[in-house]
């Protein structure tokens, strides 16, 4: 999961015409939505919903890519979806907020069975919160929650999730005495399906391809224009659009130690 700043997404998705047009579209829904009954906002939501944020979605994935961002899995033949954080069956005040907004594969989103677990993960409506549990019913409120799934959008959730060598995903050991790390860490590993097996197995593919080329790396001439190659692959795995470049990043961290790893780790 890759910390991802929402105000600096949000100011280069909105700068040019059509961002522009999106914004106009989700505010001019927000404000319908407030005028509406409480029995008439979830039937408008359901019907204007998609052609509102669909458009938002777009533009997000040209700046980041065609993955998950809870996952990180990029999506080849498959829709991407909007997954509102915060449920809008519950919060149905931020169905238009671009804010609350996640772009997210059908194993996060959507219910998918996990061999691992033995059942289905995809936080779908799911939105469990820590004593004292209170689920917040305005804007000043929701910021007392204390949620339980980790937000790709707060950089302190993303650093809590670290990789073992076979792909699992598991708590940043800095974090190993936090109860509440722990927990948050391996309820979202169920709930966003991140330790699902197919996933897993990427990112172990992925930690050795990286340990691969850095000893491949080591042991070429220092002019060898192969070096040059392989630094280049490795920043391809560490840009924000790749998939797993948390992982990615995890496992060369290993190799800091060599002064181009730790060069190529300072520029992400």
């Amino acid at each position: 999961m890759r910390h991802i700043s929402m105000e600096d997404l949000c100011e280069r998705i909105f700068a040019n015409a059509e961002g522009k047009k999106s914004k106009q579209r989700l505010a001019a829904a927000q404000k319908t939505l407030l005028q509406k009954l409480a029995n008439e906002r979830q039937g408008y939501i359901s019907r204007n919903g998609i052609t509102k944020w669909s458009p938002v979605k777009n533009l997000m994935t040209v700046q980041l890519g065609n993955k998950c961002w809870y996952t990180e899995a990029e999506l080849v033949g498959a829709d991407l979806t909007i997954d509102h954080y915060r449920p809008k069956c519950d919060y149905w005040w931020l169905a238009f907020d671009v804010t609350n907004y996640r772009i997210a594969c059908p194993f996060a989103n959507s219910p998918k069975h996990n061999e691992k677990h033995g059942s289905a993960g995809g936080k779908g409506d799911s939105f469990p919160l820590l004593p004292p549990g209170v689920r917040g019913t305005d804007e000043n409120s929701i910021k007392l929650e204390h949620p339980v799934i980790l937000d790709p959008c707060k950089k302190e959730d993303c650093d809590l999730l670290a990789f073992e060598a076979d792909g699992r995903p598991i708590l940043n050991p800095i974090y190993a005495p936090d109860p509440i790390a722990r927990e948050r860490v391996e309820k979202s590993k169920l709930f966003l399906n991140v330790d699902h097996p197919d996933f897993n197995s990427k990112r172990e593919q992925l930690y050795h391809d990286i340990a691969e080329d850095v000893k491949a790396h080591e042991a070429l001439p220092e002019d060898s224009q192969s070096r040059v190659d392989i630094r280049a692959r490795m920043e391809r795995r560490l840009a924000a659009n790749a998939p797993f470049s948390t992982a990615a990043r995890y496992y060369l961290q290993v190799h800091r130690h060599l002064s181009w790893v730790e060069e190529l780790l300072k520029k992400q």
